[in-house]
């Protein structure tokens, strides 16, 4: 990719949609980034119906947005699916510090991939004990049964600068 400012356009090959996606993320210099991908996977990525762990982990760096439907019968040759336009922009300024991102990123993967009921009973789990992650979810702004698809992105910054600092793995 160039290293200075860009826009990337691009219809992407519907089974390689995760893996180009990554890559685009972790590149420096674009700004806006327009892509063609399966309608369902658009709408995931860009929170309808809920956002996806991806999301959640790079939504303080960018914007996620669904700039429509294109129906199959427009393309060739024809998929199987419909195309949507997923439209990713660079927040000027970013929810979390860029020093943080690896920090903010495993903290939201741990509360997608571990196990209890709700945002809360996932908190408790991870930082131990219900009455710390009770007051979490509440200064947050989280219903406490919410599930971690279920949040925003401000939602997820709360949680991320309220929680209190994890041990490293050993």
């Amino acid at each position: 990719m160039p290293r200075t400012e860009h826009v990337v356009v691009g219809n992407v090959p519907f089974h390689l949609t995760t893996a180009i996606l990554r890559k685009l993320l972790h590149a420096p210099s674009w700004s806006r980034s327009v892509l063609l991908v399966q309608w369902e996977v658009a709408r995931r990525r860009a929170g309808v119906g809920g956002a996806t762990m991806m999301t959640a982990q790079w939504w303080p760096w960018f914007e996620f947005t669904l700039g429509g439907r294109v129906p199959r019968r427009a393309l060739r040759p024809a998929p199987n699916v419909d195309g949507g336009l997923l439209v990713l922009t660079r927040r000027p300024e970013p929810l979390v510090a860029p020093t943080d991102r690896e920090r903010y990123r495993q903290f939201v993967h741990d509360v997608f991939t571990r196990k209890g009921h709700g945002v809360a009973g996932i908190l408790a789990n991870l930082i131990g004990g219900m009455d710390l992650a009770r007051s979490l979810v509440a200064r947050a702004g989280v219903r406490p049964d919410a599930l971690p698809k279920d949040l925003t992105v401000e939602q997820w910054v709360a949680l991320f600068d309220h929680a209190p600092p994890r041990r490293r793995r050993r």
